[in-house]
């Protein structure tokens, strides 16, 4: 073994360690399916028609829909969600709502041109026929 081999062994080590000890406390913040840390709230706005999914993060994910298509207010219906996938979040509501979640850094343009970094794309929801379009999603 050569003296360069050697020295680059405990470097290699370290470097493995470092970014080990790094992404760990990273994942361990988002306790909820991976895609939130507790107290955030994920809003998923679609346009015409208006309708969001609300995902919330409180020890264990929840999710709202939000009718703004029907009738003359705003409704939001609380429900569960169930994760088949994560990275990308392939979910399912109780409203039923459904579809894939995918982590795009900057590669979102809502309609108010605001860059995200989360794209919603349904494949079905409560009341709506396709074909259905991906949209952006914030955190708060």
């Amino acid at each position: 073994m050569t003296l360069a081999n050697r020295l680059a062994q405990p470097v290699a080590l370290a470097i493995a360690l470092t970014l080990s000890h790094t992404a760990a406390p990273l994942a361990a913040d988002l306790s909820c399916n991976g895609l939130l840390e507790t107290g955030q709230t994920m809003i998923c706005s679609g346009f015409e028609p208006n309708w969001a999914l609300e995902l919330s993060c409180d020890g264990g994910m929840s999710a709202s829909f939000i009718d703004a298509f029907s009738g003359d207010g705003i409704q939001s219906t609380p429900g569960s969600v169930m994760f088949a996938s994560e990275n990308p979040w392939q979910l399912e509501t109780d409203h039923p709502v459904t579809g894939t979640i995918a982590y795009t850094p900057g590669g979102c343009t809502d309609e108010s041109d605001a860059v995200r970094d989360f794209t919603f794309s349904p494949t079905g929801a409560p009341g709506l026929p396709g074909p259905f379009f991906p949209f952006c999603c914030r955190i708060q």
